[in-house]
């Protein structure tokens, strides 16, 4: 069944702080490997000890390189620049963190929506009970797009507990996450240099 959705309106993405914890985790991962690479034995016996060195391993040894990439590389991109709620004419798409699981909400399904937090966070909630976040870093705009369809808003800020609930949750599956990949590369799960 096809969903009759109209004109893209806007798509909401992650605030820049956000991108940058997302990032500086990549960023760490990857200098991990660097420095795990001092600690090879085949790479110890090269005697090269250069950044180009390190690559030039790696590209002779690619597939820890590989793992890590894929592990680290798809889920930064996704989360820091392709995932977002999208608004269109007859509605929008709100993302719950993995692509098969956007649900589809009309306009008149909006119950009410709240301002949590100036300027970035906002709380729809629909008549089906849900609530959900929309975190954006012009989020004045979602606010006149929910308005120019008829949605009923309050902008004061009282919501702070389920923001801080979902927030508290995103940060402990990134850090999980995190804590997972790091032992599993600490471990050698993804070495196979012989």
């Amino acid at each position: 069944m096809k969903i009759e959705t109209g004109k893209k309106i806007y798509r909401t993405s992650m605030i820049a702080p956000l991108r940058l914890v997302l990032l500086g985790l990549v960023a760490f991962f990857f200098h991990d490997l660097y420095l795990g690479t001092f600690q090879e034995d085949k790479f110890l016996s090269a005697g090269a000890f250069r950044l180009l060195d390190v690559a030039r391993f790696h590209l002779k040894y690619p597939a820890e390189f590989i793992w890590l990439s894929t592990l680290s590389l798809p889920p930064f991109l996704y989360y820091a620049f392709i995932r977002g709620v999208r608004f269109y004419e007859k509605g929008y798409r709100f993302n719950k963190g993995i692509p098969f699981l956007n649900s589809w909400h009309k306009y008149e399904d909006i119950k009410q929506y709240k301002l949590l937090a100036p300027k970035s966070t906002l709380a729809v909630f629909t008549n089906s009970g849900d609530i959900q976040l929309v975190v954006d870093g012009n989020i004045e705009r979602v606010i006149a797009i929910l308005d120019q369809h008829g949605a009923k808003g309050d902008l004061t800020q009282d919501a702070y507990v389920k923001l801080v609930q979902n927030l508290r949750n995103f940060c402990l599956l990134v850090i999980a996450f995190t804590m997972v990949l790091y032992a599993a590369l600490k471990m050698g799960w993804f070495r196979f240099i012989h």
